[in-house]
Parts: C-alpha cells; structure tokens; sequence
C-alpha cells in the first residue's frame, strides 16, 4: 500500500474571480468555507493560491465534480457580487499554475 492509497489523490481546480473590486483572500476563504459547509469534512474544498483575481481549490478526486459546482455557485464575497469562472483542473499544483494561472512567456524580438 502506498501513501497516496491511504491519504488519497488530489484535484486542484483553477479559477478566475470577475469583479469590480478583486476580493481579499481572507474573504474568498469565508465564502468558499460557507458554500461547502454542508459538505462532509473530507469533501471540502481549500483554497490553496489566491493573487490577482484567479485561484487554485484543492479538493479530493471523488469531490472534483461537486467542488467545480460549488465554486462557479459562489455569487458574493465579501458584500459584493462576483461571477465565477473554472479554468482547469489538475491532478498536481504545479501544472495548475503552469498550465491555467501563469502568464504566457513573451517573445522576445532580437
């Protein structure tokens, strides 16, 4: 048996918050931490990463469906209305940020 057989596989979803106003971190994870509170501890999603309006959800493989719900479902943070686009979803953090939420490199003209 394997660690990961007992600890479990991982899903980190990528996501883009539109706004007015960029939330703050700390509002983000009060509104994430409300919507999945239902949920059953195991299942609920953390937010891992969180800079200029996109972000990354790490959640268990057996909850990436449901997560992706429940993010595009959150409408408010923090007082104000926000809409909720999922980018991606990756089975390691590193491809998610390489993948989904880092600029693409620019070309240099020599």
């Amino acid at each position: 048996m394997t660690v990961k057989d007992r600890v479990g596989r991982q899903r980190y979803i990528a996501f883009r918050v539109e706004s007015r106003r960029t939330p703050s971190q700390t509002d983000l994870a009060d509104a994430l931490r409300a919507a999945a509170a239902a949920l059953p501890a195991e299942s609920r999603p953390r937010l891992v990463l969180w800079r200029d309006g996109q972000g990354l959800v790490r959640c268990p493989h057996t909850a990436k469906e449901p997560t992706i719900a429940l993010v595009r479902g959150i409408t408010a943070v923090g007082g104000q209305a926000v809409t909720v686009q999922t980018l991606g979803t990756s089975g390691t953090i590193r491809r998610a940020r390489r993948k989904y939420l880092e600029p693409e490199p620019r070309e240099t003209s020599e």
